[in-house]
């Protein structure tokens, strides 16, 4: 065990002693600049003091060893050596430096003259300054400053000794003992820069090691997306199959509403009703989160009366309001955005929902405020409050704080969760500001705009007057024809029931002529609904009728086809009162 790890101290060694002799080639020519600088002083201060032959010849020679320096440069980067051959070069450079101590030590018996005080003093600085300065280059490889300072100071210690004052001699040792501190210096500042080599090779296998794991991540990531986005749709394509048996309920619990009955089966029927209309609220949750999720939710953005979007909350929120004695306020002054109504209208909605449901007395708040360019749209409330702890709670699906029974009449949790991924379709963001027992605020913005433009409208659905002819339904659910067959045969009006598009085309060749054509989407055989509405139109009647298309589906290409044909689209499950509305019953 311990061989091991004296091997894995070598091995983790060999890097960081390899990058410092990279690094100790590319700030060589660095250290020329403080060379020449220290080189002019030793001239200019020996220059009164020594035969200017012999600072001449000194002179030559250190230029020498300058170019020697470059020379060695040059050659290491035209090797470029690998890893292996780095300690070779590593022991060239502490030969050099060898040589350029020889060099400046010299200058101790060339420049230093003991019966001349100050030329001893004069030459000592610059040694002094050229070996601290020296320092620093070489803790990359410590060797080349032992062998630089080493010789200089040797030469100083022999030079001081051979004098015969005892001043001289102190003086020599003294040097000996600045040599051993410069020395210390190195090694500490040498560890200091392999540490941080050390440090830098971790966090690159740390960044390597995390970049696996952050692809790891990701590709779990992704493939939590795939299966999220696999769920919500086929919920969403699966919304037709699941919205059959409701509509056809409806329609069955509708007929039963015609019956004559006693007050028992009145009774019975209108708890039938409110559960299919639970069931139906319920589901229509579900399907909003799973359109939000499968991305089958795209805003169509149009100018928005804030005056008219009110009057319609008013409208819907202000009877609810007064049978539990809370005063419904709304606000705004002809103010116009730039939205999605159809969103803009659900996020309200659903705000001014969730504040009815928090708030048992008081009074609810709907305000429009300008904030430059935006709007924005608030919901208060006097009720009940949310705790500081759960206010990134509430935007989860099927979070209830008030409703641990789980009670069906308060919702299934997913108002505020629909209305925050509304909000972001809409380019905004939900921001609720509440306290417990004092109420709570929900508030977000829109942009404003100056002159509002007339918004697209779908088309309109007419209503068919009841005598005023037949109704042809194209649908293959057995249950849904039965359903309709019972429910229309009690409202006494004129129609015909048939199971696919190819059928219902052989009718029109035949002369059937009805008023209302009113087709599924989903069809057996080759045509589906809007294919057989498409076909109809290019038959030309002089009098075609209208014709209205049913689904379950939520494909967005399916919505923008219908749109771009200007086919009404109605959607499962389809309500009586949707449908005496739709052929004008009272």
């Amino acid at each position: 065990m311990i061989a091991a790890a004296t091997a894995d101290t070598a091995e983790d060694r060999e890097p960081v002693r390899t990058e410092a002799i990279r690094t100790l080639y590319l700030q060589l020519r660095n250290s020329a600049a403080a060379a020449g600088i220290v080189t002019l002083y030793m001239v200019v201060t020996a220059w009164p003091h020594s035969p200017h032959r012999t600072i001449l010849i000194w002179l030559a020679v250190q230029l020498a060893t300058q170019v020697l320096r470059e020379a060695l440069l040059q050659a290491y980067r035209r090797r470029a050596p690998g890893p292996a051959e780095l300690p070779r070069w590593a022991l060239f450079y502490t030969g050099y430096m060898a040589l350029a101590g020889v060099v400046w030590g010299s200058t101790i018996f060339l420049f230093a003259r003991p019966e001349t005080p100050v030329t001893v003093a004069l030459t000592l600085c610059g040694l002094f300054g050229i070996a601290g300065g020296s320092v620093p280059a070489n803790a990359y490889n410590p060797p080349g400053l032992y062998a630089f300072v080493g010789l200089i100071f040797a030469f100083v210690l022999v030079r001081m000794l051979t004098v015969g004052t005892v001043g001289y001699p102190a003086l020599g040792v003294a040097a000996v003992g600045f040599a051993a501190i410069l020395i210390l210096f190195c090694r500490v500042q040498a560890r200091t820069i392999q540490d941080g080599f050390r440090i830098r090779f971790e966090n690159r296998a740390l960044v390597a090691a995390l970049t696996v794991q952050k692809a790891e991540a990701e590709d779990a990531r992704r493939a939590a997306e795939q299966a999220n986005l696999a769920k919500s749709q086929f919920l969403a394509a699966a919304s037709h199959d699941l919205r059959q048996p409701l509509y056809a309920l409806g329609l069955f619990s509708a007929s039963l509403e015609d019956l004559r009955l006693d007050a028992e089966g009145k009774r019975v029927v209108a708890n039938i009703q409110d559960n299919i209309a639970a069931l139906e609220s319920l589901f229509d949750g579900l399907l909003d989160v799973s359109k939000l999720e499968a991305g089958a939710v795209q805003p169509r953005f149009a100018a928005v009366s804030i005056d008219e979007l009110f009057d319609r909350l008013s409208h819907y929120f202000r009877p609810l309001a007064a049978e539990r004695g809370i005063d419904l306020r709304l606000r705004s002054g002809g103010e116009h955005v730039w939205s999605d109504p159809a969103l803009l209208e659900q996020v309200l909605s659903n705000l001014v929902s969730n504040a009815l449901r928090c708030t048992h007395k008081g009074a609810i708040l709907i305000a429009a405020r300008g904030r430059g360019e935006r709007l924005r749209l608030e919901v208060w409330d006097s009720g009940v409050g949310i705790a500081e702890a759960d206010l990134d709670r509430i935007f989860d699906e099927f979070v209830q704080l008030g409703n641990p029974e789980r009670d069906r009449r308060k919702g299934l949790g997913l108002g505020l969760s629909i209305a925050q991924r509304s909000v972001a379709l809409l380019g905004g963001a939900i921001e609720v500001r509440s306290r417990l027992g004092r109420g709570s605020r929900f508030l977000f913005d829109q942009p404003l705009i100056d002159k509002p433009t007339a918004p697209e409208e779908a088309p309109a659905v007419a209503p068919v007057a009841r005598s005023g002819g037949s109704v042809l339904f194209v649908d293959d659910d057995r249950n849904v024809q039965r359903g309709l067959a019972e429910l229309l045969g009690r409202w006494n009006v004129a129609f015909e029931i048939v199971g696919d598009a190819a059928t219902a085309l052989d009718r029109f060749a035949a002369g059937a002529r009805p008023r209302l054509l009113l087709s599924d989407y989903r069809l057996p055989g080759g045509l589906n609904g809007l294919d057989l509405i498409g076909r109809v139109r290019a038959l030309d009647l002089p009098d075609p009728p209208e014709m209205v298309l049913v689904t379950g589906d939520l494909d967005p290409g399916l919505i923008a086809a219908a749109q771009d044909q200007d086919v009404p689209l109605l959607y499962k499950p389809l309500r009586a009162g949707q449908l005496r509305a739709l052929l004008g019953i009272a």
